[in-house]
């Protein structure tokens, strides 16, 4: 709790993955990637207390792996589980669940939103991203800096020739370009009612955390689990 605010640590975690099967229980350290998304929502207490740690699968494994370092486990309906669902779309499956029973009293909760193929993260970076609320501030999101800028990107038109998306940027010296950051999907911290509003996790606005590459390193691939093993049992 913050200020009288519920928080609520959020961790997505499904049982299916083309890229790499089984990688929310795939171990670093000895550590599932549950157990490490966990902890990075229970150690960074000091001054605030996390109300619930909710782990939403569609993964009987997954689900005792959670309760195991305990969580409160959800299992998410078969439209959440699929691969077209988005992360809005699994919020609000638990969130609009009608056995999901919280007490909000009246109150509008922080959603501190951490993906379980983050393994870098840890509750170090959460705190920090925290501390990063004031007033005015009310969404935070992790971002890093992409290999190359943004700006240099094009598509291929109906005639299949080439188009830049930002031609100012091919008349421009490199240099000049303005900084680009991508979000890397480790933290994602919002009011619950304004993603209710605005259906979606609140991007637009809100503060950034600036988190290194090799911190955001997202786990989708065997390539991607072997890169964060030797960074993170170095």
């Amino acid at each position: 709790m913050l200020d009288d605010d519920m928080v609520f640590a959020f961790i997505p975690a499904r049982g299916g993955s083309k890229g790499l099967p089984g990688k929310n229980l795939m171990k670093i350290g000895g550590k599932s990637m549950i157990q490490r998304a966990a902890e990075s929502a229970d150690d960074w207490l000091r001054m605030t207390a996390v109300d619930a740690t909710i782990v939403s699968s569609d993964d009987e494994a997954i689900l005792a792996e959670a309760k195991e370092h305990g969580c409160v486990t959800f299992k998410r309906s078969d439209f959440a589980a699929t691969d077209d669902a988005t992360a809005a779309d699994v919020l609000r499956d638990y969130f609009g669940s009608p056995s999901v029973m919280i007490d909000l009293d009246g109150r509008d909760p922080w959603i501190v939103y951490l993906q379980p193929t983050s393994p870098a993260r840890t509750g170090l970076h959460v705190e920090e991203a925290f501390n990063m609320i004031t007033p005015g501030v009310r969404s935070v999101v992790s971002v890093t800096t992409p290999e190359k800028s943004p700006y240099w990107s094009l598509n291929i038109n109906a005639g299949g020739r080439l188009t830049p998306l930002f031609p100012q940027a091919f008349e421009t010296n490199r240099q000049a370009l303005p900084e680009a950051f991508i979000p890397n999907g480790a933290i994602y911290i919002f009011k619950l009612s304004d993603f209710l509003a605005a259906g979606a996790i609140p991007v637009t606005n809100a503060a950034p955390y600036i988190m290194s590459r090799d911190e955001s390193i997202d786990i989708d691939t065997q390539a991607d689990f072997d890169r964060a093993k030797a960074l993170l049992e170095h």
